[in-house]
C-alpha cells in the first residue's frame, strides 16, 4: 500500500472531532494539550447573569459546549470566531452572529459593527486565550469583562518526534500559542536541525505566529482560525494545486 503524505495537527483530543484531509496529504493529530473544564455551570450562570452583558463572545466549540451547558438567561447577543464555534448554538436554535473573516481581526471587526462603548462585552474563553481581543477593548475604551471557561495543559507526547521525522510528513500545522511553546519544549535543539528545517509549520492566527516566530520557528502564518475544513482548503490552494506535495 502506497504511503501518502501528510500534516501533523497538535490540537487538544477534546477538539479533534473533524477528520477533514487533501486531495494530496492526510491528517494525523498528535496532542501538545489536553482541556481540563474549570467552569462550574452554576456559578459560571450566576457570574455572568450578575454582568448582564449585551454581548458574548466565544471563540471555540469546547468554549460554547460548556457555555450552553451552564444554561445562563439573557437577552444578550453572541458572537463568534467561525461557523465551528457557533455550531452548537445553531444546533439549539440560536441566533449567532459570524464575521466575514473568521479570525480574530474579523471578530473585532464585528464587535465595532455591532456594539457601543457602553456595551457590555463577555469574553467566554480559555484560560490561556491571546490577548487581542482585551487590548482593542481596552484601546477603545469598551466596557467588556473575561470569563475563564477552561484551561489549556501541556501534554508530552512520545509520538510526535517520530512521526515528524517521516518522509512523508510534510509539516505540523500549530493551532495555539501553547502549542507552539510546548512543540519547542519537546523539540530542544531538533529546531535547528536540516530535518526539522525540511518542514513546514503552518501557525493559525497572529498570535500563535508571533509565539511560534518567538520560539525559534519558520512559520507559514494561516488567515483562518475557526474552520478546520477551510484551514485545509487553505492549504490545499497552495501545495496540493500546485503539484508541490504530489
Amino acid at each position: 500500500m502506497e504511503k501518502r503524505n501528510f500534516l501533523i495537527t497538535t490540537r487538544p483530543a477534546e477538539k479533534n472531532r473533524e477528520r477533514a484531509n487533501a486531495s494530496c496529504f492526510e491528517i494525523k493529530n498528535v496532542p501538545l494539550t489536553r482541556i481540563v473544564g474549570n467552569a462550574n455551570p452554576r456559578t459560571l450562570r450566576d457570574q455572568i447573569e450578575k454582568y448582564s452583558p449585551d454581548f458574548v463572545v466565544l471563540t471555540s466549540s469546547i468554549g460554547s459546549e460548556i457555555f450552553l451547558k451552564a444554561a445562563i438567561p439573557g437577552s444578550f447577543r453572541i458572537m463568534c470566531i467561525g461557523k465551528r464555534t457557533a455550531e452548537p448554538f445553531l444546533r439549539s436554535g440560536l441566533e449567532v452572529l459570524v464575521p466575514i473573516e473568521q479570525n480574530s481581526s474579523g471578530l473585532i471587526e464585528l464587535i465595532s459593527l455591532q456594539s457601543r462603548k457602553e456595551s457590555r462585552i463577555a469574553l467566554c474563553r480559555s484560560k490561556q486565550h491571546n490577548t487581542i481581543l482585551d487590548e482593542y477593548l481596552a484601546s477603545e475604551g469598551h466596557n467588556y469583562r473575561c470569563f475563564d471557561l477552561y484551561e489549556i495543559e501541556e501534554l508530552h507526547s512520545t509520538d510526535l518526534e517520530e512521526m515528524l521525522f517521516k518522509k512523508e510528513c510534510k509539516g505540523l500545522i500549530l493551532t495555539s500559542s501553547m502549542e507552539a511553546v510546548s512543540l519547542a519544549h519537546l523539540l530542544g535543539n531538533d529546531i535547528h536541525s536540516k530535518e526539522f528545517r525540511g518542514k513546514t509549520i503552518f501557525c493559525i492566527g497572529k498570535p500563535t505566529y508571533e509565539t511560534a516566530t518567538r520560539q525559534g520557528f519558520d512559520c507559514e502564518i494561516l488567515n483562518n482560525e475557526g474552520d478546520v475544513e477551510a484551514i485545509i482548503e487553505e492549504i490545499s490552494e497552495k501545495h496540493c494545486n500546485s503539484g508541490e506535495w504530489i
